[in-house]
């Protein structure tokens, strides 16, 4: 499951993937696995990348927090 949603927040506060895996504690590489659909992040990874991005992580993850 590709989740453009992630990469559009990304691009609209001007950070690099690099500067947001900065920001949330979570490697460049992870950040495009996941926004690729490649990789599910732990609620932890998913909960910093959230609050980076000003997302509540039941929006920016549903599928790991609303079950």
């Amino acid at each position: 499951m590709k989740r453009d949603h992630l990469k559009t927040a990304r691009k609209a506060m001007g950070l690099t993937a690099l500067a947001l895996g900065e920001h949330a504690g979570i490697k460049e590489q992870k950040v495009f696995a996941v926004e690729r659909g490649r990789y599910l992040p732990t609620r932890d990874e998913a909960t910093r990348w959230a609050r980076v991005l000003g997302m509540a992580p039941t929006k920016a993850f549903p599928e790991i927090f609303i079950v």
